[in-house]
């Protein structure tokens, strides 16, 4: 009996010597380390909540950079413009022929729209030459578009003072005084563009020969419409270009990484991502899914 007793004692303690081992090693289990590339959004800031990553945002310049960064390794997940996207992808960028292949969709996010605001003392009848332009933001993934905006109306960026500040302090400069015009390229609406309607700013429309000099560069540009009441005493539909952007991400990420990436996106926080993303056109980017997301996708039609 008491052999039989030592013998149930013994195997009380393997086992919770074993539950308290495998414990420990779960808990010491370092978090998968995601580095990100984006501006600071709601995406950007759902991504650095998630619990169960190690997220750490790395800040580059537009959107070739980023994609650049991810065809090396230096980063994990970025947003990058669809057009840049596919043309890197399929090494059709001016600069760059050979093709980025090393670059995946996650998802498609919703369409970043071309703001241009001018001062309220400005004359737009003058054009752009000689203006003190605000082109973008350093940290936004679209500062390329400002430049290209401006060289669509036949003024080279030599005959201009361009620079690149965070929106918020452009608009500060705008309605100063300190420059001209500030191209703003997010998703509407925008409190920074509705601070300078209300400082008296102006929002331009921007349509015509300059829309398609600008397709040259960006060939998934869309003619967008902002609707009547977006901003501040803007009553009437304004007509604007939009382009859509992309979260992508390294090819070689691993397929259970990016799956529950894809998944958190839209299910662990779903109240900061709905602006950014449309859950039902996110598979519809311009270069592959990546395996973990399309299997995402996979899943959540299947569930229905």
């Amino acid at each position: 009996m008491l052999n039989r007793q030592v013998a149930l004692g013994l195997c009380v303690l393997v086992a919770l010597t074993a539950c308290r081992a495998r414990a420990e090693v779960e808990t010491t289990t370092p978090r998968p380390n995601v580095r990100i590339s984006m501006r600071p959004t709601e995406i950007l800031s759902a991504f650095l909540d998630l619990p169960q990553f190690s997220t750490e945002a790395v800040m580059i310049g537009d959107s070739q950079k980023r994609l650049e960064a991810l065809q090396k390794g230096s980063i994990d997940v970025a947003s990058a413009v669809a057009d840049v996207t596919y043309l890197a992808f399929n090494g059709r960028l001016p600069d760059h022929s050979a093709p980025l292949q090393k670059i995946r969709g996650m998802a498609l996010m919703n369409r970043a729209v071309v703001h241009l605001l001018i001062g309220p003392n400005v004359d737009p009848s003058r054009g752009f030459r000689g203006l003190r332009i605000v082109l973008g933001d350093p940290t936004s993934g679209t500062i390329a578009i400002g430049e290209r905006l401006v060289n669509s109306t036949g003024v080279s960026t030599s005959e201009i003072h361009g620079e690149f500040v965070p929106y918020d302090m452009a608009v500060e400069k705008l309605l100063k005084g300190d420059v001209d015009a500030v191209i703003v390229t997010l998703l509407p609406p925008q409190e920074p563009v509705a601070r300078a309607l209300r400082g008296g700013a102006r929002l331009l429309e921007i349509q015509g020969p300059e829309v398609e000099a600008l397709r040259v560069y960006y060939p998934l540009l869309r003619r967008t419409l902002l609707p009547g009441g977006t901003y501040p005493g803007q009553d009437a539909p304004l007509h604007t270009v939009g382009v859509d952007l992309l979260l992508v991400c390294r090819a070689d990420l691993g397929n259970d990484l990016v799956y529950k990436l894809t998944r958190a996106l839209f299910e662990e926080f779903p109240q900061h991502t709905r602006r950014q993303v449309e859950p039902q056109r996110a598979p519809a980017t311009v270069i592959p899914l990546h395996p973990g997301a399309a299997r995402y996708y996979r899943e959540r039609e299947l569930s229905r």
